[in-house]
């Protein structure tokens, strides 16, 4: 894509690839609403794609799509995002949202400023600890 073609700023209904955590893995990731945070900055609603996480809790034992998760502006600096093209939000985002938004409403909730990458890792390390090997 020439450059001309790369969006000024990042919105919902963008979709982009990043870096993932081994060359080779580019996973996908689909801005699907943005909110504003009430101390300043804006939240990512996002949903990821092409993922290879290992979870023990589901058949085959990976997950490839993780529906929702809310990111800052600085995952995106942090992950070597480069533009897809429009696309429209994912229809399975929402359920995690609404549970998300309740929680942030709450003080209990707040969003990732760390790289996709990094945010694998972590949920990878979540799923180990929910479903442990046998």
């Amino acid at each position: 894509m020439p450059p001309s073609d790369i969006p000024p700023a990042y919105a919902a209904g963008q979709r982009w690839h990043c870096e993932g955590r081994q060359p080779g893995e580019r996973p996908t990731v689909l801005i699907n609403r943005i909110d504003q945070h009430p101390l300043g900055g804006r939240i990512f609603h996002i949903t990821l794609d092409g993922l290879q996480l290992r979870h023990r809790g589901l058949p085959g034992g990976v997950m490839t799509r993780l529906a929702h998760a809310p990111v800052t502006e600085q995952t995106f600096a942090r992950s070597g995002m480069v533009y897809e093209g429009p696309h429209p939000a994912a229809s399975d985002y929402r359920k995690g949202y609404d549970e998300w938004r309740r929680a942030f409403d709450a003080g209990n909730a707040g969003a990732f400023d760390i790289s996709v990458a990094a945010l694998l890792d972590t949920l990878e390390q979540q799923l180990a600890q929910r479903h442990p090997a046998h």
